[in-house]
């Protein structure tokens, strides 16, 4: 009966473990691709405000950082998650 109980907390630990890898893998990828949409969409109109208005570039960039903000914050939260984590 022992056997049966250890068997089946280690299988709850390894599920427990499991599900927080993948949601954390889900949280820094979701992040990632939010990312990558938004730094090519602001990148683009960047670009093209930069040919009609020379002086906006640095603001264009700086907006583009604010991009990029959003995959250090899935990060963020991935490493939160893989903290969480039973040993």
């Amino acid at each position: 009966m022992d056997t049966i109980l250890m068997m089946l907390q280690s299988a709850t630990l390894s599920s427990s473990y499991g599900m927080g890898l993948l949601a954390a893998g889900i949280a820094f990828g979701l992040a990632a691709v939010g990312a990558g949409i938004a730094m090519a969409r602001i990148g683009s109109s960047g670009l093209a405000v930069t040919a009609e208005k020379p002086e906006l570039r640095t603001w264009s960039i700086v907006i583009l950082a604010f991009g990029e903000t959003i995959a250090i914050y899935g990060i963020a939260i991935a490493i939160l998650l893989l903290g969480r984590l039973p040993s």
